[in-house]
């Protein structure tokens, strides 16, 4: 007897399930049970059900910590679009050897550990950093400033670690890009700007959309480039969550908020969907 397409398909499919049951929804099963007990310092992982952990997040700290979190990631989007475009161009347009050789500048940061780099933007910017002793010593400054610990030192370090990606992602696209459409519009009399403005622009803006997504969900998640460049004074969600795991022992509240910022980045990632299917 030959087995129903149907049932052969799931059983194919009955492997895969099975990891991603295993993978993800087991642990968000887990965390969501978790966060239901009552919240506090050494708090037990038992007891009845309770809403106490979300409603701490109501304090005023968390939503700074929130608003935080959801500015640098913003901000770090937009400055890796604003850079990451005109390197994806670049790319897109050059061929041979210039071509190779501009993708390996791109993609060479990322053969380096996020660690790494972040100590090395900590010796850059510390108060005996190379740019502060360059500073003092052309009498620009007649004392070091701070610029280690501040949300523009995390997300310069976010975009120097995230703008390949959001260049690859746009490079992708422009790839793809029939160079026959350009050709046309300057045949009716665009110029190259008006070409790039109403061809090149609108075709590659998935790309873009892409990874402005990518980008703004690693910086939501990303832990230690605001733990070492931000320390103490720049908290974000992730670090608050450790925080709450490791020295506070308070494991409930640190599920409410890990289950918060994965709502917060579900909602992002629909927004995008929309703008996508509105062709955005």
């Amino acid at each position: 007897m030959h087995m129903r397409r149907d049932t052969k398909t799931s059983m194919l499919l009955l492997p895969s399930g099975a990891i991603y049951t295993a993978l993800l929804l087991a642990p968000i099963a887990l965390l969501l049970r978790t966060s239901l007990l009552p919240e506090g310092p050494g708090a037990p992982l038992e007891g009845p059900l309770s809403l106490s952990s979300y409603a701490a997040l109501a304090d005023p700290y968390y939503g700074a910590i929130f608003v935080r979190t959801l500015r640098i990631a913003a901000l770090t989007t937009l400055f890796c679009l604003l850079l990451g475009y005109p390197l994806a161009l670049s790319v897109s347009r050059s061929r041979g050897t210039w071509r190779r050789l501009q993708l390996l500048l791109l993609v060479s940061p990322l053969f380096v550990s996020v660690v790494v780099r972040a100590y090395g933007w900590m010796l850059l910017l510390g108060n005996r950093g190379l740019v502060n002793s360059a500073l003092l010593s052309i009498g620009v400054i007649d004392a070091p400033i701070r610029l280690l610990y501040s949300e523009g030192a995390v997300v310069l370090a976010l975009v120097e670690a995230l703008l390949p990606f959001m260049a690859i992602s746009i490079l992708a696209i422009l790839d793809r890009l029939a160079p026959e459409l350009e050709e046309a519009a300057r045949g009716l009399g665009a110029s190259k700007f008006e070409t790039f403005r109403h061809v090149t622009l609108p075709l590659s803006l998935p790309g873009a959309l892409s990874g402005a997504l990518l980008v703004f969900m690693v910086s939501m998640g990303s832990y230690a480039t605001p733990a070492l460049i931000g320390g103490a004074r720049i908290r974000v969600v992730v670090t608050e969550i450790y925080t709450q795991v490791m020295a506070v022992f308070n494991w409930p509240l640190a599920a409410s908020l890990s289950l918060t910022l994965l709502a917060l980045a579900l909602v992002v990632a629909q927004l995008a969907r929309r703008l996508e299917a509105r062709g955005l």
